[in-house]
C-alpha cells in the first residue's frame, strides 16, 4: 500500500565523497484518500447531508525515510500532513500529523524526537488496535468532539492526539514484549504542561495485549492552580486475531482530572470486532463512558460498518454510529454537535491507500 519513489544505493564507486559507513538510503511517499457522503441526524437541531473527507481514516500524505549507517544503526524520519479531500485544503500546520527524526539500533530499539503520538496510543492502536471499533472516526473519548459536547470534556489519548516537543523510545521485540516511553517537554517551567507516557505490549501467536500509563502535568509548575490537577490515564487491553485480518478485542481506560480539570474523571470500556469474509469485512464496536464527575453524563455508543475490497489498495465502505448521553449531556461525533442527547451518523464512501 506504499510506493517507494526514491531508492539510492551507494556502491564502492560512489564512496569517494561519502563516509565509509554509508550503505543505502530510501524515501517513501505514502497516504490515504478517504471521502464519502454522510448524513447526520442532528447538527444544531437539523439534519445535515455533506460530502466529507476522512469518514473512517483521516485523509493524509507523508514521507518517511531511512538511511543505513552501518553496524546495525539507522537514521530515519517521518513527515505527515492531513488534508481535506472535499475542499483540497491542507492543515494550517502543514506537518500536523507527524514531524520527527531519530536513530535506531538493531535489536535494541529506536529514539525519535519531534511531533509524535504518545506511547499510550502506540500500545492500544498499534498493538491491540483499540481504535478500530468498526468506525474509527467516531471512536468515543479521544476522537474529535465539538466544544460543548459531553465527549469533549475527556480525552484518553488513544484517538490521534499528538504531543509536541516529544522524545520517545520504542524498544525492539524481546520474546514478544515491547516497551515504549515518551516525555514531551512543557518548555515553560520545569514541569509546566509536561507529558509523560509509558507502556508495555505483548504479542504471541494470535494474542495481543497491552498496558499503559499517561500523565499530563497541570499548568503552574510544581503546584496546581485551584480547580486543576494532573491528568492521569491508565489503560489495559487485549485482542485475539484470526483469519486474514480478523480481530476481537476489548480495552479500558481510567482517566482522572481529564484535560487538567480537577474531578473530571471517567472510565471508558470498549469492545470491538473485525470479521473478514473474503472480499467483505464486517466491523462492530460498542463503547460506554462512565462519567464520574459531578455532571454524571454517561455516554453509550454503537458503531457498525462494512467494507468491500475493490483491490488491495481501494475499498468501498459504509459506516453507522449512534450515540446517547445521559443527564442532559449533548451528543457529538466527528466534531458535529447535536442540540440534544442523541445523534446518529451514516455514510458511504471510497478509500484508497498508496
Amino acid at each position: 500500500m506504499k510506493k517507494q519513489i526514491v531508492v539510492i544505493t551507494l556502491g564502492i564507486a560512489s564512496l569517494a565523497a561519502a563516509p565509509a559507513f554509508a550503505q543505502s538510503s530510501s524515501v517513501t511517499l505514502y497516504g490515504i484518500l478517504d471521502i464519502g457522503l454522510n448524513h447526520t441526524s442532528n447538527k444544531d437541531g437539523s439534519n445535515l447531508n455533506e460530502l466529507r473527507s476522512g469518514n473512517a481514516f483521516s485523509s493524509r500524505f507523508g514521507f518517511r525515510g531511512r538511511e543505513d549507517l552501518g553496524s546495525g544503526l539507522s537514521a530515519m524520519f517521518n513527515l505527515e500532513s492531513g488534508l481535506s479531500l472535499d475542499t483540497g485544503a491542507a492543515s494550517s500546520t502543514f506537518w500536523n500529523r507527524q514531524s520527527w527524526v531519530g536513530v535506531a539500533m538493531q535489536g535494541v530499539g529506536q529514539v525519535t524526537a519531534g511531533l509524535q503520538l504518545p506511547t499510550i496510543s502506540d500500545v492500544f492502536v498499534l498493538s491491540a488496535s483499540a481504535a478500530y471499533f468498526g468506525n474509527q472516526g467516531a471512536a468515543l473519548d479521544g476522537a474529535a468532539a465539538a466544544a460543548g459536547s459531553t465527549a469533549a470534556r475527556f480525552n484518553n489519548m488513544i484517538g490521534g492526539i499528538r504531543s509536541v516537543n516529544a522524545i520517545k523510545f520504542n524498544s525492539a521485540d524481546f520474546a514478544g514484549f515491547k516497551l515504549g516511553a515518551m516525555t514531551a517537554l512543557g518548555e515553560g517551567a520545569a514541569t509546566n504542561g509536561r507529558t509523560d507516557s509509558v507502556g508495555l505490549s505483548y504479542g504471541f501467536s494470535q494474542f495481543e495485549a497491552g498496558v499503559a500509563y499517561h500523565r499530563t502535568n497541570c499548568a503552574g509548575g510544581s503546584s496546581c492552580a485551584a480547580g486543576t490537577g494532573d491528568d492521569k490515564i491508565t489503560g489495559i487491553g487485549a485482542a485475539y486475531k484470526f483469519g486474514q485480518g480478523g480481530r476481537i478485542g476489548a480495552f479500558m481506560t481510567r482517566e482522572k482530572n481529564a484535560k487538567n480539570v480537577l474531578g473530571n474523571d471517567a472510565d471508558v470500556m470498549s469492545l470491538m470486532a473485525v470479521v473478514p469474509l473474503s472480499s467483505w469485512t464486517l466491523l462492530a464496536g460498542y463503547q460506554t463512558l462512565n462519567d464520574k464527575s459531578a455532571a454524571n453524563q454517561d455516554i453509550k455508543q454503537l458503531n457498525l460498518g462494512v467494507k468491500y475490497l475493490l483491490s488491495k489498495r481501494t475499498e468501498l465502505y459504509s459506516l453507522y454510529s449512534a450515540q446517547r448521553v445521559d443527564n442532559g449531556g449533548r451528543a457529538s461525533m466527528y466534531g458535529e454537535l447535536s442540540s440534544d442527547s442523541k445523534q446518529s451518523q451514516f455514510n458511504v464512501g471510497l478509500r484508497h491507500f498508496f
